[in-house]
């Protein structure tokens, strides 16, 4: 008898534990006449004041073209397969504006050897034979400035002090110092540089120096050396929009200065709503799997579980 009232009591616990998750869930569910309709979009969130005479950036924004696939032809590089295939149907894509806008052709003022290199990257982006071939992002290692501003949604927050940015993935974040601080040892050579801001007017200016140059600019082979300079300049024009501009100069690779221009929009997201990361790893496999065998094959690494 003793053992029959154990498991009654059992059993009486379990029927309670179930029935009680199954009114929680009808509590949660809504009417069913309103399981079809689509949420309304939240409105942004209020953001905190910027300290005393600094204009205000804090925020999440979005680039208006994401993507770093080419520099001079924005997009994703996500739907490069189906690109793939209309090329091979003969089907013509539209090219976007170039995201340079100086030189007036929307062309990276190479010299004859390091155009010589990017056509090299560029014709093995989608067939890589050697380890340089790939992209660093693919590799979920950071890309620099400035590619990384296109990369993906982007957090700034302000202090007396400083200017922070954060990215939603890869890892990547800066710490911008406004306070004068004398700049590094231009020895020391950074995933993402060192930078130093202040503010004129209404816009913030960024100057980036010390970058490793291990990033490239996109997916197809844009570069710099270790030598890079940028300049960048955030302009809020009003409340949802910000106007970017870079200004590059690396005598080492190009043959003049040049600058790139984009726009930012305000995420909309809604108040209380967490900034998650979309997070990759450092050194992440599959890269290796990237590389095709040519006529000498090549032993290609695989994660566990995977076919080369």
């Amino acid at each position: 008898m003793h053992a029959i009232g154990i498991r009654s009591r059992a059993h009486r616990r379990l029927l309670r534990a179930f029935a009680a998750a199954v009114m929680l869930a009808m509590l949660g569910s809504p009417p069913v006449a309103a399981q079809g309709r689509r949420a309304a979009p939240k409105p942004p969130a209020p953001q905190a004041a910027a300290p005393a005479g600094q204009p205000n950036l804090q925020g999440d924004w979005d680039p208006e073209n994401t993507g770093t696939f080419d520099l001079t032809d924005p997009r994703t590089g996500g739907g490069r397969l189906d690109e793939i295939l209309n090329e091979r149907a003969g089907n013509v894509r539209v090219r976007k504006p170039s995201r340079v806008v100086d030189p007036p052709d929307g062309k990276i003022p190479y010299q004859p050897w390091a155009a010589a290199k990017q056509a090299v990257l560029g014709e093995h982006m989608d067939s890589p034979t050697l380890p340089e071939h790939i992209d660093s992002q693919a590799r979920c290692l950071p890309g620099g400035v400035p590619r990384e501003m296109f990369h993906s949604q982007l957090r700034i927050l302000q202090t007396k002090d400083a200017v922070i940015m954060q990215q939603s993935q890869n890892h990547v974040f800066r710490v911008i110092p406004l306070d004068n601080r004398p700049a590094i040892d231009p020895r020391i050579k950074l995933w993402m540089g060192d930078s130093r801001g202040h503010f004129e007017g209404n816009t913030l200016v960024v100057d980036v120096r010390n970058q490793n140059a291990k990033g490239r600019f996109d997916m197809v082979g844009n570069f710099a050396s270790d030598n890079i300079h940028v300049v960048e300049r955030w302009t809020p024009i009003n409340p949802t929009t910000i106007n970017y501009e870079a200004r590059i100069e690396d005598a080492t690779v190009f043959t003049r200065p040049w600058t790139i221009r984009a726009t930012l929009h305000r995420g909309l997201r809604g108040e209380g709503e967490e900034y998650w990361e979309d997070a990759c790893h450092e050194g992440e496999r599959s890269a290796e799997s990237m590389i095709i065998r040519s006529a000498a094959p090549v032993a290609v690494p695989t994660t566990p579980g995977t076919q080369p």
